[in-house]
């Protein structure tokens, strides 16, 4: 007898690793970085991936292999998330951007920068959590 999965459970465990990723992002756009933007940039964008994988691993007990990912990519709007791919790095880019030119005025780019890598943090865990768990309900019973 198997026992049952506690959705409610890997939900909030998700919520806490996109909070405590969010929050870690925050702070780290907060910190004025010269010249080293891009730097900084790939750093969250690997805590993000991070993210992902541990709220993957949550959900269905396992670490996320290329097959489980072109299954989950092709029961989820692959087009979507494609686009969303490509908006992700556009973000980043201008975060940069905006960053190194707020730079001149401290207190501003630090707020302004926090708010935005935190927030579009928060928002690729939602989005990433949203997918897993679709892919979770399509999966039957005797594949967990």
């Amino acid at each position: 007898m198997t026992e049952e999965p506690d959705l409610q459970k890997m939900r909030y465990d998700s919520l806490i690793k996109i909070t405590r990723t969010m929050g870690g992002a925050a702070l780290s756009g907060a910190v004025p970085t010269p010249t080293l933007e891009l730097a900084k940039q790939l750093g969250i964008s690997i805590a993000d991936a991070w993210m992902c994988f541990d709220i993957y691993k949550t959900y269905f007990g396992k670490d996320l292999s290329k097959q489980d990912l072109q299954r989950m990519l092709q029961t989820t709007a692959v087009v979507v998330l494609g686009g969303g791919i490509a908006g992700y790095v556009g973000i980043r880019l201008a975060q940069a951007v905006l960053s190194e030119i707020l730079e001149q005025v401290p207190i501003a780019n630090s707020l302004i920068t926090g708010i935005a890598f935190g927030s579009s943090t928060f928002i690729i865990g939602l989005a990433w959590l949203s997918i897993v768990e679709q892919s979770y309900f399509q999966q039957s019973p005797e594949e967990s």
